[in-house]
């Protein structure tokens, strides 16, 4: 019986000596910027995902328990925040930590005025992960990263005129221009486009375009809608262009769908418009 106790006394004693080893042995994780991801991205905000690896070279698991963040526009403190986390990495393996942040473009053009007119900023996150380390207690590690994001802006619409192509008393035939300017640094399709126009309080078009228009990244395109009009749809205005007279007050209202060649980019986006003011034909 001494011999058996003698022995587990030894087995008990030498794995103690292991795991003191282990705990001495113990080394603090490695944590690296992996990637950004944009999970949406629309006219109005952006939602990111920051990617971190945490490796873990040590012989037992560790546990990253909380993780706090400081958001950056063009070196500027915007936003900052803290989570309670509960990632378990394995021994000698390698795990990712996800760092979710979202910016409200109104809110970050009313804090910087720098960005009014702006299609771009400047980021950097700065993070710290606090791990749960055996041997070692409760360890923080900082990482950060930067980068460069587009601020998405709506496409500008403007009334282009129209061309009459023949005028008798009877109506006229006439092609309705629209001009569509994309601001941004990414192209974009604007699709199930409604037009609305009146001129001087009498309504010459009323349709939707099916088909979907792209317009490369800082360019612009027109619209060419052909009508034919009759005298009772033009009234007074039928008269009037025979006699002469070049200016005309118009309304155009309506809306398109946007959609846009960016990453995350939430599809679907209904861009509103009214638009009025006078129109010569000279």
């Amino acid at each position: 019986m001494k011999k058996y106790i003698s022995i587990l006394l030894v087995a008990i004693i030498a794995a103690g000596c292991a795991a003191l080893r282990d705990f001495a042995d113990t080394r603090r994780p490695t944590l690296e910027y992996n990637s950004m991801s944009v999970q949406s991205i629309d006219f109005n905000r952006a939602i990111l995902q920051f990617h971190f690896d945490v490796n873990n070279p040590n012989p037992v698991g560790l546990t990253a328990d909380r993780y706090s963040y400081e958001f950056f526009i063009n070196d500027n403190s915007f936003l900052s925040g803290s989570q309670d986390q509960n990632l378990r990495i394995s021994r000698e393996s390698v795990s990712t930590l996800s760092v979710p942040v979202t910016l409200s473009f109104s809110e970050m053009v009313n804090t910087f005025s720098s960005l009014v007119g702006s299609d771009s900023f400047a980021y950097r996150i700065n993070t710290e992960v606090q791990f749960d380390i055996p041997g070692l207690g409760v360890q923080s590690l900082p990482v950060n990263a930067s980068g460069e994001l587009p601020i998405p802006r709506m496409p500008r619409i403007e009334f282009g005129g129209f061309d009459v192509k023949n005028l008798s008393l009877a109506g006229a035939e006439m092609e309705v221009a629209f001009r569509v300017s994309n601001p941004n640094r990414f192209g974009i399709s604007m699709s199930n486009a409604a037009y609305i126009l009146q001129v001087n309080g009498r309504e010459w078009l009323d349709t939707r375009l099916g088909d979907a228009v792209r317009i490369g990244a800082s360019e612009s395109d027109t619209i060419r809608i052909p009508i034919r009009l009759n005298a009772s749809q033009m009234g007074s205005v039928l008269l009037e262009m025979m006699a002469g007279r070049t200016e005309f007050d118009y309304d155009l209202s309506g809306s398109a769908n946007i959609a846009a060649d960016l990453e995350g980019f939430t599809g679907g986006q209904t861009m509103p418009f009214n638009l009025s003011g006078r129109y010569s034909t000279n």
